[in-house]
């Protein structure tokens, strides 16, 4: 009986979520507002109505969303964009994350009273822009051909995609940091910052060797759902080797993107199908990775540091931005191209509701104001990111 109510609320939660999230498209809003809006009244800090067993596997049905849309973005991008793209997509990869995640970091020993070390934990948490956010935006510039001709969505995309690769690596970092401090030992940051760029090449390497394996088995396969079934099942595996064995050189969100990269390169002909079949996936997976995010949010603790909150991200993403104009010095972006970069990079929602409570569970001092900000990061910045891309692209970019 117990299993019945569940996917009959299952079932409901789907529709009503995905009706939020169409009323606020009439509106003129993205509609991962209304989904997340849909989580909050129905999860445990507002109605409390969503059964326990729909919490549980939630961290599963977001993975599923996440690896769809990862598969996806890496569907968009091909070599010669890749050629184009190669010197400032590495700076986008690299400066704009690490120059917000230590602003905060020094914010933080300001405003919380943190040393700069429970600061970075913090910092590389929200410094991580959301692929669940920019992919899909960007995806759909591809298909609308706007920005092609300086392949400004796929720069963006490959440069997100290895930023979430450099701001993980670096909480989890700071996060061995702050414990060996505890327990007296002597800390190798040497060591630590050679991690970043073996784990980029470790993790791309991983989605060719994937790819390459499944290359002829996957070419001689006419049938379209098979192809699916096959591609889609090795982006699901990568993601789960990282979840089982959690290894530190391992970043399984990189090696899903490159992933669809090289079956792109491997399918040149045959590879929109498969896109299009995943868009039809990441139709439903939105509606859930949206929505349990929405479920993560705590007004009562985010209320308590809103002000303090609001200030360090004031700072923090104008330093961001900064970085991305860094990022792009050299290119031949215009100046609203360039702001339109700017603005694609803002939004944060997945890897924050991931990591948010990571902190707190493993007893870090101050982990419950990590918590509550990171959740604010979410709430200001995913609706900006996502209202200011879609309501500028026309405006910004130039259609091919």
């Amino acid at each position: 009986m117990y299993l019945i109510i569940t996917f009959i609320f299952l079932f409901f939660l789907t529709f009503f979520s995905n009706f939020m999230g169409v009323l606020f498209e009439k509106i003129k809003l993205p509609s991962l507002i209304g989904m997340m809006i849909t989580g909050f009244i129905l999860g445990p800090f507002g109605l409390d109505k969503t059964p326990d067993l729909i919490l549980k596997i939630s961290p599963t049905l977001k993975d599923i969303a996440l690896v769809t849309v990862l598969f996806i973005g890496g569907l968009g991008i091909g070599v010669e964009q890749v050629k184009k793209i190669g010197r400032p997509a590495i700076l986008l990869s690299i400066v704009p994350a690490t120059l917000e995640g230590f602003t905060i970091a020094y914010l933080s020993t300001m405003f919380l009273n943190f040393t700069f070390t429970q600061g970075a934990i913090l910092g590389f948490i929200i410094a991580a822009v959301s692929p669940a956010v920019l992919i899909p935006s960007m995806v759909n510039l591809i298909e609308k051909n706007i920005g092609q001709k300086k392949s400004i969505p796929q720069l963006l995309l490959v440069g997100a995609s290895a930023d979430d690769t450099i701001a993980i690596t670096l909480f989890t970092t700071f996060l061995a940091v702050y414990f060996q401090k505890i327990q007296g030992v002597e800390v190798s940051f040497k060591y630590q910052l050679m991690i970043i760029p073996i784990s980029i090449i470790l993790s791309i390497s991983i989605g060719w060797i994937a790819s390459f394996l499944i290359k002829n088995l996957y070419l001689k396969n006419n049938k379209y759902g098979n192809k699916i079934f096959l591609s889609f099942g090795c982006c699901l595996f990568l993601r789960w080797i990282e979840n089982k064995f959690h290894f530190e050189l391992y970043n399984s969100l990189l090696s899903v993107i490159s992933f669809g990269f090289f079956i792109r390169f491997y399918d040149c002909d045959g590879y929109k199908e498969i896109q299009n079949g995943m868009n039809k996936i990441w139709r439903f997976g939105k509606i859930y990775l949206f929505t349990f995010v929405g479920m993560a949010i705590n007004p009562i603790l985010v209320g308590g540091y809103f002000f303090i909150g609001i200030t360090i991200l004031f700072y923090s993403l104008t330093i961001r931005s900064i970085g991305v104009l860094l990022s792009l010095i050299g290119t031949d972006l215009t100046l609203k191209e360039r702001l339109f970069c700017i603005i694609a990079y803002l939004p944060k929602a997945t890897v924050q509701s991931a990591k948010a409570g990571i902190p707190l569970q493993m007893g870090v001092a101050g982990g419950e104001i990590m918590q509550a900000i990171a959740i604010l990061s979410v709430l200001v910045t995913a609706p900006l990111g996502a209202i200011g891309i879609n309501s500028t692209y026309r405006k910004l970019l130039e259609h091919s």
